[in-house]
This record gives structure tokens, sequence and C-alpha cells, in this order.
């Protein structure tokens, strides 16, 4: 036949049938050796709970994490309520009942802080922003959630619960501690409100006394050194992939906004993979920025447009509208603001920096995180802040692995 180009092997027809190739049919030999089985296969996620504490107002207490393998989250279970039938039409102070835990951090066992002192509220904005393991969903929208208000009875009683982020990703356990040496504990450090009335702008007829709190831990157990099968004994990854990578927490307040203008403010918090950054806008009482409306995009002090540079290039010109619409879409939150699935008033997540895609997830190889050192600037510019602000607090979440080929897996 004219016209037809001989075969390439690529698509292109040939002159003559293919010739059977028993290569091709899985009888045809046995199986090729099998790799290790991961780590997160091999190994079981386990539960255990690691203390019980009661708090009364004002208190401090230290926490030595129990060992067992990897470390992966640290869970508290927070309860408290009135001591007598409540009469008051109670309600709750804005950022209540999280700022109960007045102050929070988490120090490996040389002393050196990996989640830095941050308030429970802080905490909260973590826990529903930041991607990573038993984070991306709001306390509020929690099964066991309560912040009971009104003249009921119980009114004034609340319970939440908060998760300290250690483990970065669960898929291959990046970022999970090493905790199995008795004589090397973590430790956190819990701080209480120095008054349980201040959690109230009406307070109940008698505010609680003390707070319970069940302290948990997730972590990986050590998986067995083989599996078998019928095939035989497979080899099992002994430790997470990646192990010693650490995800911290860091923490910085920048005054420089008080009472508006265009101040540049430069980040400090430098020197690892940045995976996200939070930025909570306080006005001159103290309070989060009301942005007005359900999901308006008029606020009274952020920025109508935030301009965010990295070493002297502007990468994002953010207005609020855009803003608050591409975070409703990336997260799901698209109810009134500081309710249940709704966004919060003065809190602003540097989303782009999570992931490539348009939804959150704890699973991508690390796209659009940006890697900095110390000489890297990173700098609001050109943004002009209303009056009334006071202050921004920024967390950022940063990674540091043992190496590229870990975080980018």
């Amino acid at each position: 036949m004219t016209g037809v180009p001989a075969s390439t092997g690529i698509g292109a027809p040939g002159t003559a049938p293919a010739p059977a190739n028993l290569g091709r049919s899985p009888m045809s030999s046995q199986p090729a050796p099998s790799a290790a089985i991961p780590f997160t296969r091999g190994s079981t996620l386990a539960t255990m709970r690691d203390a019980t504490r009661s708090y009364t107002a004002g208190q401090q207490d230290q926490i030595s994490l129990q060992t067992n393998a990897y470390l992966e989250a640290v869970i508290f279970d927070v309860t408290a309520a009135v001591p007598s039938t409540n009469s008051a039409t109670v309600a709750f102070a804005v950022d209540s009942p999280f700022q109960v835990i007045s102050q929070i951090k988490l120090d490996d066992p040389a002393g050196q802080s990996i989640i830095a002192p941050i308030t429970g509220y802080q905490l909260y904005t973590l826990n529903k922003y930041l991607p990573d393991t038993e984070c991306a969903f709001d306390p509020k929208g929690d099964p066991g959630y309560t912040a009971v208000t009104g003249s009921g009875a119980t009114g004034g009683n609340f319970n939440f619960r908060l998760v300290l982020p250690i483990e970065h990703r669960r898929r291959d356990a990046l970022g999970a501690l090493n905790n199995s040496a008795a004589n090397q504990r973590y430790l956190v450090t819990l701080n209480v409100i120095a008054a349980f009335s201040t959690l109230y702008t009406t307070a109940p007829t008698a505010v609680p006394t003390t707070i319970s709190v069940q302290v948990y831990q997730e972590y990986w157990t050590s998986p067995p050194a083989t599996i078998t099968t019928s095939q035989g004994a497979s080899q099992v990854q002994a430790s997470p992939s990646g192990l010693g990578t650490v995800a911290f927490v860091r923490y910085e307040r920048h005054n420089e906004v008080s009472g508006g203008g265009q101040p540049q403010i430069q980040l400090n918090n430098v020197g690892d993979y940045l995976s996200s950054v939070i930025f909570t806008l306080r006005d001159t009482a103290g309070a989060r920025d009301i942005t007005l409306g359900t999901q308006s995009a008029t606020t009274a002090n952020w920025p109508t447009e935030f301009d965010w540079w990295v070493n002297d290039f502007q990468v994002h010109a953010l207005s609020t509208s855009q803003w608050l619409r591409d975070l409703a879409r990336f997260y799901g939150y698209r109810n009134t603001l500081d309710t249940a699935f709704g966004l919060d008033n003065g809190v602003w997540p540097l989303h782009q920096l999570v992931q490539l895609f348009d939804t959150v997830v704890n699973y991508g190889p690390a796209n659009q995180y940006l890697p900095t050192d110390a000489t890297t600037k990173l700098q609001i510019r050109g943004s002009t802040w209303g009056s009334g602000a006071s202050y921004v607090e920024v967390l950022s979440r940063l990674i540091r692995p043992v190496s590229g080929a870990a975080l980018f897996a």
C-alpha cells in the first residue's frame, strides 16, 4: 500500500502483524522484587491520653510528654462549666473561649522552641487555616464545640478542641518527631488567662472556677521490620520519610501600622521553607479589625490592596474583595464571619504559599512553598492602613527539611 509509513513503533501503522510477546502477560514471569513497604503503611497511627489537668485562673503548667515512637500532634480538649445555675444573659468576648489559654508553646528536649509562645486564639487560627496534619478544620465546627450564650442555666459553659500542629504532612509522616528516648522529653508550657470573667462581655451569674484539660497524643508506632505474605517477606521502612525534618511555628508583632499610613514592614522569621503566613490586624483597643458585612470587601483598617514583596519584587497585589473570595473558595469557609465555617474578622492567611491547587489539602509535594535564608526580604509595601490600626500579628509556618528530596517528594 502506497503512502503508508514504515512502522516507528510509536503509533504508526506497520506492514506486518506484531509478533506475540509473552512478556506482556502477567503470567509470563514471577513478580519483580518489591521495594520496601512505606512507613505509613507498615506503622499504625495511634492515640494515647497523655495527661489530665484542672486549672484555676492565672495558673501556669508544664506537661512533659510521654514517649512513644514518632510524635505527630498533641490534642487539647478544654472544658469549663459554671458552678451554679445561670440567670444572666451571657455573651462571650471576641476571641473567646479560645483565649482562656493565654499562652502555649512546645519545646524540644534541648529546650529549643518548636512552637513559639502563642495565644489560644492564635492556635485556633493555625488549626483553622494551616493545611498541616490535623488542621484545616474550623474548631468552631467541631461536633464537641460549645460556647453557651443566653440566660439558660448552663450559660457560660464552653468546650473546645485545639491541636498543636507538629507533623507537616500525613501521607509520608514528614515532620513527625522521634519521641522514643525516656530521658529526652518534649515539653508543653501552658498559661491560663488571669481572670475567667474576662472571657465574657456579659458574664454568667457565677463564672467557672476551673477549666479541665485532657491532653492526648497522636503518634506513629514503630513498624515491624518485615511483613510476610504468600510471596515472601517484604522489608518495611523503619522510620518516617525525611526523619529529622522539623516544622516550626514562629510569631512576630509589627507596630509599624499604628495610626495608619503606608509603613514598610519587613518580616523577621526567615531562614527555612515558608509554607504558611497568617496575618491578624488588631485595633487600638486590642480587638481584631472588623470586616464590615457578612463577607464584605469593606474593612475598617485593613488595606484595600495588600502589596506583598519578596526580595524587592512585588509578588501579590491583593484587593480585599478578591482575597476574601479566594479564601472562601480555597478553605470552603462561606458562612457568616466569625461563625462556624466562616472566615474571621481581621484574619488574613496568605494561602497562596500553601498549595498550587484551588482547595486546601494535606498532600501535595510542597507546591509554592517559599525558600528563604537569612538575607531574604519579605515585605509589605505601599499598603495603606486605617487610622484605627494598632498592630499586626504574624504567624509563620517554617519547614526545615533534612533534604529537598524529602520535602518535594
